[in-house]
């Protein structure tokens, strides 16, 4: 009873006789003048019954003798003095003229009938040719990203368990129910001979549903947040032989990923296997919680089906079922620890149905008429019941505030980027918490070191400040910080040796990535940092000797940058000393353009000094140390 993986549904057909368009465009046939054809412009009515312009018609009839007015269109004798203005047109006219252009009301009426629009089971995550789990993105974006729903907070209902149980009959219901969410009797169920539709589905022992599906109309319900966008979901049932336990644990990160509202479809009773689902499930809800910043597991209905037991159906007896369980789960608590506190939530609530009926577990199309009486009322109840509750159950993030779709379309592609990246590190429980804890930790490591670069930038933004740091030393930093970072994930990582080992390499490569290119920007502040304190030295020289800032400063800057850009630091620094003193020479003159010039002349031979290298060129620097500012060691002339 469900959607299979290749058999897609087919999309209701719309019997539309004529479009919007259309019709707008026969009303403006109606209203066009035949003499201008143009809309009518003071329309008025002449003996024959034909309307004109005024204008039109006056023109017309100029050249016409007073005995010989025709009506332009049948030819019909009139009379001019018979012209009378017809207001009933005119406002029509203006009526018409009023509505949108015929491209946007057809745009539009096409966006409304859709498939999509209309509803019907989409395909959100299925298996690719190697039998991995995929991300239907297009399927996402068109539930989640796009018009109202976007924007809207929303509530996903999903309904899962062991396959063949009749998870997606019982959806199919829902679907009914939120189809009809104005019906306040059990009209909603439909009539008695009605066919069920919806979900794919159909009695038997062969799985029908794989993957994740979802209906692709939003049903929107009213709450204290607004409209809800409401949307159903059906998975694929658990225990499948031909499935592995890794995709069952990944259908279920997927189902606590896109779920507010969980329906956990059980049969007949709690067995000990029910549990140890459950127990996966929570432990999954609450690791996918932590990678995505999700709230785990926001509400659990156990629904039991097929009860034989004493005749106490409904959340009535469901609600006493489910003290009997956590009672004998206390005995051992330490045996199913997180299905049990899941259990004690007063998110969680147990409700028992009936046996549906010999008639409609044989083979039937799901019609009213099959199923038992008392099977009927539960259904009902139940129906009322989530349609009355989906508004309160907002998907929410880990610190409990509503997520709009598209921010939880956002997640759901991260999350699925992830899988694929760690597709090995999926195929357990276990190993998945795993995977997750050392994705966490290489990510917070990685945040730490680009707020320590960010420090790093701003404090070196200053040119003296950016000076007291050469690019070799800003180096040592940043390698120190790596290796203190490294060690850290070392002792932070959790499995095997080569898991550990793969993690700690990836972290490395990805804070000398990023590494690199602080540097290189680094670097390239600091030659300018260089370049503009030796102009400041030739310029101060010059000052002092009383030489005039001329024009040509500005000039030698530009020249002295493009020439800093492919030399070391200290001839950087020289070049900003001759273009200070230099240029002044052009405009001072004096004394003051030959203590500069000196000055630069002395800078240029240390230069000469100095490997082409910058590395090379900081290392030989001496007199440049961490402490001190580049500017105080220049030498006086």
């Amino acid at each position: 009873m469900g959607n299979t993986n290749t058999k897609q549904p087919t999309s209701p057909e719309v019997s539309i006789k004529k479009t919007a368009g259309g019709m707008i465009q026969n009303l403006q046939e109606d209203i066009t003048c035949s003499i201008c054809l143009e809309a009518f412009d003071d329309p008025v009515s002449i003996e024959c019954g034909h309307n004109f312009c005024r204008g039109c018609l006056s023109a017309h009839w100029s050249g016409s003798s007073h005995c010989g007015y025709r009506c332009p269109e049948c030819r019909h004798p009139c009379s001019r003095e018979r012209m009378k203005p017809d207001t009933r047109l005119r406002n029509l006219v203006e009526k018409i003229g009023q509505i949108p252009l015929l491209e946007e009301v057809d745009e539009k009426l096409e966006m409304t009938t859709t498939p999509l629009q209309l509803g019907q089971p989409m395909q959100l995550v299925g298996l690719d040719e190697y039998g991995e789990l995929c991300l239907n993105e297009e399927a996402l974006s068109c539930c989640l990203e796009q018009g109202q729903v976007k924007d809207a907070p929303i509530c996903l209902i999903s309904i899962l368990g062991e396959q063949r149980r009749g998870k997606s009959f019982m959806l199919n219901f829902l679907l009914r129910r939120f189809q009809n969410l104005a019906a306040e009797d059990e009209s909603w169920m439909g009539q008695e001979d009605e066919p069920l539709t919806g979900f794919e589905w159909r009695p038997g022992p062969n799985t029908t549903t794989k993957g994740v599906w979802i209906w692709s109309q939003p049903f929107w319900v009213p709450s204290e947040h607004g409209m809800v966008a409401m949307f159903l979901m059906d998975t694929e049932g658990s225990m499948d032989l031909e499935r592995s336990k890794e995709v069952g644990v990944k259908l279920s990160a997927f189902s606590m990923l896109l779920s507010s509202y969980q329906i956990l479809n059980l049969a007949t009773t709690m067995k000990d296997t029910d549990l140890e689902y459950l127990e996966m499930f929570v432990y999954v809800a609450e690791i996918v919680g932590r990678a995505c910043s999700l709230k785990p597991i926001q509400h659990l209905d156990l629904l039991v089906r097929d009860w034989f037991f004493p005749p106490i159906h409904g959340l009535q007896g469901g609600q006493k079922y489910l003290q009997e369980v956590i009672q004998r789960l206390e005995c051992d608590p330490q045996r199913h620890p997180r299905a049990l506190n899941t259990l004690r939530s007063p998110n969680t609530r147990c409700y028992l149905m009936p046996f549906p009926g010999k008639q409609l577990v044989i083979g039937t199309e799901g019609t009213l008429a099959d199923t038992d009486n008392d099977f009927k009322e539960c259904l009902k109840d139940y129906g009322n019941d989530i349609a009355r509750s989906a508004g309160k159950l907002l998907k929410e993030n880990g610190n409990g505030v509503a997520l709009t779709g598209a921010q939880l379309a956002a997640r759901i592609k991260n999350f699925s980027t992830l899988m694929k990246q760690q597709k090995f590190g999926f195929s357990s429980t276990t190993q998945m918490a795993i995977t997750l804890h050392n994705v966490d930790t290489q990510e917070v490591l990685r945040k730490e070191f680009a707020e320590f670069i960010k420090e790093q930038d701003q404090l070196s933004r200053p040119m003296l400040a950016g000076l007291q740091v050469k690019p070799s030393s800003m180096r040592k930093r940043l390698l120190e910080k790596q290796r203190e970072l490294v060690e850290e994930c070392k002792m932070s990582l959790q499995g095997d040796e080569p898991g550990r080992t793969d993690s700690t390499l990836l972290l490395e490569s990805r804070l000398q990535s990023d590494a690199k290119d602080f540097l290189e920007r680094y670097s390239r502040r600091y030659k300018s940092h260089a370049l503009k304190a030796g102009l400041a030295v030739g310029v101060g020289a010059v000052g002092l000797a009383g030489g005039v800032i001329g024009a040509g400063v500005a000039a030698a800057i530009l020249a002295a940058e493009a020439i800093a850009l492919s030399t070391g630091t200290a001839a950087t620094f020289a070049i900003g000393t001759m273009a200070g003193a230099g240029s002044f020479a052009l405009v001072g003159g004096g004394v003051g353009a030959g203590v500069g010039s000196s000055i630069g002349e002395r800078r240029v031979q240390e230069a000469e000094n100095v490997a082409d290298s910058d590395v090379e060129a900081e290392e030989m620097e001496d007199d440049l140390s961490d402490e001190r500012c580049l500017i105080g060691h220049q030498d006086t002339p």
